[in-house]
């Protein structure tokens, strides 16, 4: 038998056992070496370690919202859209676009009920096939699991709704694009449903941020990933460029633009957000680096590892595409008065896709985090929209081919960006501005 004195000897070894294989009060050295380590980013560091901000840190309003309202005000303003005539303008292409809907709706019934042409039969399938899919992806496949209708619903009403009528709104935008560019009016791209979709684009962005607090607030984007949660930081970065979205909107359309460069405080606005957005304005928002994508714990699985990195590889490219092309490149045009009536027609056609695509990338990532569509899919067709623009570049090869001089001040722009250094874009910035404002190039 054993004596008392032996039982308390094994008890503390037991307890001392324990003490190394559980968590215990006392962390490991490492965890304090990893805490205290200032080499370490947040994201390195263990998450128990992390500064957590609490529900009501959280709340706070950031300065990126006075700068968003404050610029879609004077937006507005400066431009000459408070108006009721704008109203009344565009609850008339909101009618216009349902009627012909309804309109496209019974053309491609009957020409399916009495084919006559073997051609255009294969083309009306092919068009509703496309709608259908897209239909199903946005507006069926969510309304099946619940997105807008109750119990699910009970949450976030704003939020919901206001999604489900941005996908009516950017429909409309569409059909109206198709079926009636030039508007009753005989001027072609001065329809407000644009502008009324990326302003709706800003309130989801902001409304978003506001109201999924619980997100974590990491340096992985969470994004680019097939089980990563997204990270709050990227929702409030999308803030940005759904606010780009609404300069386009207003600095696009040939009834406002003059007006705004003619304000003394728009033309200042203007200045900003054709020359300098990512230097005044980009510094409000976070930034989420295509670096840290991927890099959180569990983000992916490791059959999908290699398929998300040349996704994101492929993102990267399409954003220095983006931001130096289809955003400085067409605005320096715009700024100058150089695109052609034709060519008009292709801007505000990658516009319109450009609005959506903002919006609509982060609307594919709750489908794939609420389990409804599967995680490759919608990565995959987030893809095929923003790369749906290179599919321009044989209409647009004109538009670049006639302004060589502006091509390859974009293609700078492209290698200032590569070297990283905000005040290296700085001086970029400040060069084409002065080229293109004061110089006597003939561009």
């Amino acid at each position: 038998m054993m004596n008392d004195s032996t039982l308390r000897q094994r008890n503390v070894v037991k307890k001392s056992d324990s003490d190394l294989s559980s968590d215990s009060s006392t962390p490991p050295s490492s965890v304090l070496r990893s805490a205290s380590d200032p080499s370490l980013s947040d994201a390195d560091k263990p998450t128990a370690q992390r500064k957590t901000l609490s529900l009501k840190e959280r709340s706070r309003i950031p300065y990126s919202f006075y700068v968003s309202v404050s610029s879609t005000l004077l937006l507005q303003y400066c431009s000459g859209m408070w108006t009721m005539d704008t109203v009344r303008s565009l609850l008339r292409s909101y009618t216009d676009s349902a009627k012909a809907s309804g309109d496209l709706v019974v053309n491609a019934y009957q020409t399916l009920a009495n084919p006559t042409d073997i051609k255009q039969f294969g083309q009306t399938l092919f068009v509703l096939a496309c709608v259908f899919s897209l239909a199903y992806v946005f507006i069926i496949a969510p309304a099946r699991a619940g997105l807008w209708t109750l119990p699910k619903a009970r949450k976030h009403k704003g939020h919901r709704y206001m999604g489900l009528f941005f996908l009516v709104q950017y429909s409309l935008a569409w059909v109206e694009f198709l079926t009636n560019y030039a508007g009753k009016d005989g001027i072609a791209g001065a329809s407000y449903i644009p502008h009324a979709v990326a302003l709706n684009g800003v309130i989801q962005s902001t409304s978003a941020y506001f109201s999924f607090k619980v997100l974590p607030e990491l340096e992985d984007p969470g994004y680019y990933s097939d089980k990563a949660v997204m990270s709050r930081s990227f929702v409030h970065e999308n803030i940005f460029f759904a606010l780009y979205c609404v300069f386009g909107s207003v600095f696009y359309n040939p009834l406002h633009r003059h007006k705004l460069k003619a304000h003394p405080v728009g033309h200042i606005v203007e200045l900003i957000y054709v020359f300098w957005p990512y230097i005044l304005v980009r510094p409000w928002f976070p930034i989420t680096r295509f670096s840290n994508a991927g890099k959180g714990r569990s983000g992916r699985t490791t059959e999908n590892e290699r398929w998300y990195e040349i996704g994101t590889y492929l993102v990267k490219i399409f954003f220095l595409w983006a931001k130096y092309f289809l955003g400085f490149y067409i605005n320096f045009l715009v700024f100058m008065d150089k695109v052609t009536d034709k060519q008009w027609h292709l801007v505000h056609g990658m516009f319109l896709l450009n609005v959506g695509t903002v919006s609509l990338a982060i609307f594919l990532h709750t489908l794939r985090f609420k389990k409804i569509l599967p995680p490759k899919f919608t990565f995959s067709l987030y893809l095929i929209q923003i790369y749906l623009t290179f599919s321009a570049i044989p209409l647009a090869f004109d538009m670049f081919a006639s302004h060589g001089k502006l091509c390859l001040l974009a293609a700078s722009g492209v290698l200032a960006n590569m070297t990283r250094s905000r005040p290296v874009h700085g001086v970029w910035c400040a060069v084409a501005m002065y080229m293109i404002t004061q110089s006597t190039i003939d561009w």
